[in-house]
């Protein structure tokens, strides 16, 4: 392996990590790099020689996390020492190496920063911290870097500070220890010999005796477990999905559900999710590429004709996420855990949201 301590290219790529306006790092072959900066993806060169070069950076890079990358291990999942996640792919898998490193930004923003900055509207914003404290269970979904991980952060701040809460995500992005005094974090290990999925740690987290589940992404058969957690006593639990919608989201979610292959029938699946989950908010990043809003606030209402049903609360209309006129379901259970919420929706939007970046 070519020793690349302190090259040129190693330099130029340790100068971008540093920036904290740096969201993401993305490196096609030594010789072509994308960087996304305040939302904007541009072109960057980094200076490495060969790919051999930039092959033992980030061998080393990942080497911090105990990963290995080489030719017997041509695919790697780290996070690195500041929180940031790596990901990188080497030949025979590409032609060349090619990674992809996600900057940690420790955002800590509470719901009513959010609210304060203009990012979220009060009244949506007041619903919102009133479902979480009133343990309705939520589905964040949305694309890629839609803020939906930053969103999930921020409802987590308006749960009771006594409260247990296990999170479980592949590489960890919630830091919770700020607003909760009793939060365990997980971390999946599903590229080593004896791997330890998403699914065993939501099995293993019913046995620590926790309030509320959090889980950083579902993408496979751990849907059926946290399904199963959320109608068996934890209420108040979380997770998102990567969807182009609130409807394609329960859809995604009953098909990662039959992944199990423990033959559980359709129409029960479909039952079980309209029971879970209550509440689907839909985040999206804008055509300009510069901010990322919540597009929806979607209510889970029941099953109907063999098909999950639901209604529309917050829509965005004219650059304002506008209250659509209906009540939800769930307002009685607010009310009865001490949130009358009837201000809000005597109000012609029922709050709005500006287009802003989060």
């Amino acid at each position: 392996m070519i020793e690349a301590m302190n090259s040129v290219g190693e330099q130029a790529l340790n100068q971008l990590l540093a920036d904290p306006q740096v969201e993401e790092v993305m490196i096609n072959g030594p010789h072509k790099a994308f960087v996304i900066a305040n939302g904007r993806k541009v072109a960057h060169q980094l200076g490495f020689a060969s790919d051999e070069e930039l092959r033992a950076v980030i061998a080393r890079m990942v080497s911090t996390a105990g990963r290995v990358l080489d030719e017997a291990s041509p695919l790697v999942d780290a996070r690195l020492p500041d929180g940031s996640r790596l990901n990188a792919v080497i030949a025979p898998l590409a032609p060349a190496t090619t990674v992809t490193i996600r900057r940690f930004v420790l955002r800590e923003l509470t719901l009513q920063d959010m609210v304060a900055r203009g990012v979220l509207a009060a009244g949506p914003g007041t619903f919102l911290e009133a479902a979480v404290r009133s343990g309705i269970n939520i589905l964040i979904c949305g694309g890629t870097s839609t803020g939906k991980t930053t969103l999930l952060g921020s409802l987590c701040s308006c749960i009771a500070p006594t409260e247990r809460v296990v999170t479980i995500e592949e590489t960890r992005e919630l830091y919770l220890d700020h607003t909760l005094e009793d939060v365990c974090s997980l971390e999946s290990r599903p590229m080593i010999a004896n791997q330890i999925t998403v699914r065993d740690l939501v099995k293993n987290a019913l046995r620590m005796r926790p309030h509320r589940i959090i889980v950083g992404e579902v993408r496979g058969p751990e849907a059926l477990d946290m399904l199963m957690a959320m109608t068996s006593g934890h209420e108040g639990s979380m997770c998102t999905l990567h969807a182009d919608s609130a409807r394609e989201a329960l859809f995604k979610l009953h098909t990662f559900a039959l992944m199990t292959g423990e033959g559980v029938p359709s129409a029960a699946l479909h039952d079980m999710i309209a029971r879970a989950i209550q509440l689907v908010i839909f985040c999206k990043r804008e055509r300009d590429g510069d901010q990322r809003v919540i597009d929806t606030i979607f209510e889970v209402t029941g099953v109907q004709g063999g098909v999950i049903s639901g209604q529309e609360l917050w829509v965005q209309r004219n650059a304002e996420l506008a209250w659509t006129g209906i009540r939800p379901q769930i307002e009685t259970r607010l009310k009865e855990r001490g949130h009358d919420l009837a201000k809000i929706f005597r109000e012609p939007t029922g709050g709005w949201e500006r287009r802003s970046h989060w």
